[in-house]
């Protein structure tokens, strides 16, 4: 595990705390629902919607509850898909609890890089929160027309940090979108526990985490970065 080197980051859960932006669509949904239905939604039906999402490894939760509250009008699933592209989750979203002490720890000893779906503003939000600094790679998936879990994502990233899979981690909240890709590619699969992936199921062996965290502070004890924190000191 020594080999190590890079380390990539997923945004969403990671470094960025998004569970009050999506209660805020969701309660935006549901009104924009009723205004053009007359159904009613509660939040309960929107958690339960969530956790059928994840459980079947749904690629976008988002979509997956549009549909179940508005099926089978395609053309109401399209125009509401429509209105959360211009929502503005940026705004409500914030930066996870001692995320810059953490990267100010893994910066100099690892090379890192952000591998996300996430639209292009997101870098601007990073900016602004002190974050993005310590990223030799900072192209979010808007802006390289590639979305995970697609390997290619990973493979340009490390590209761009001139590093290899088998040198790499990945630290990511979803077994389906992070973690699978990474364990393909043969890096090293780091699964933080949070949000509404976080009783995702493992479906089999190889595509168990090398490590499981419940909290971003959490990587500090993982053996290959304690040690190299330690020889640094």
């Amino acid at each position: 595990m020594d080999k190590i080197s890079t380390i990539l980051f997923d945004v969403g859960g990671p470094l960025v705390n998004d569970d009050p932006a999506i209660a805020a669509w969701h309660s935006h949904l549901m009104q924009l629902v009723r205004e053009k239905t007359g159904h009613i939604f509660t939040e309960l039906n929107v958690d339960k919607m969530v956790e059928e999402a994840v459980a079947c490894c749904a690629p976008s939760f988002i979509s997956y509850v549009i549909w179940h509250m508005v099926k089978p009008d395609k053309n109401l699933f399209s125009e509401l898909r429509r209105e959360c592209d211009l929502f503005p989750f940026e705004k409500y979203m914030e930066p996870v609890p001692g995320v810059i002490d953490t990267l100010k720890q893994l910066q100099g000893r690892f090379k890192l890089g952000l591998v996300a779906n996430q639209r292009s503003a997101m870098v601007k939000l990073l900016e602004e929160w002190g974050i993005l600094q310590y990223f030799g790679s900072r192209l979010m998936s808007e802006e390289l027309r590639l979305a995970k879990p697609d390997v290619r994502i990973f493979l340009t990233v490390l590209q761009v940090l001139g590093s290899r899979p088998e040198e790499s981690a990945m630290v990511g909240d979803r077994q389906d979108n992070d973690i699978v890709p990474a364990k393909l590619l043969g890096m090293n699969a780091i699964r933080l526990q949070v949000g509404p992936h976080r009783n995702q199921i493992v479906r089999y062996p190889r595509e168990e985490p090398d490590y499981t965290i419940s909290s971003l502070s959490g990587l500090l004890h993982i053996p290959f970065i304690s040690n190299k924190l330690k020889h640094a000191d």
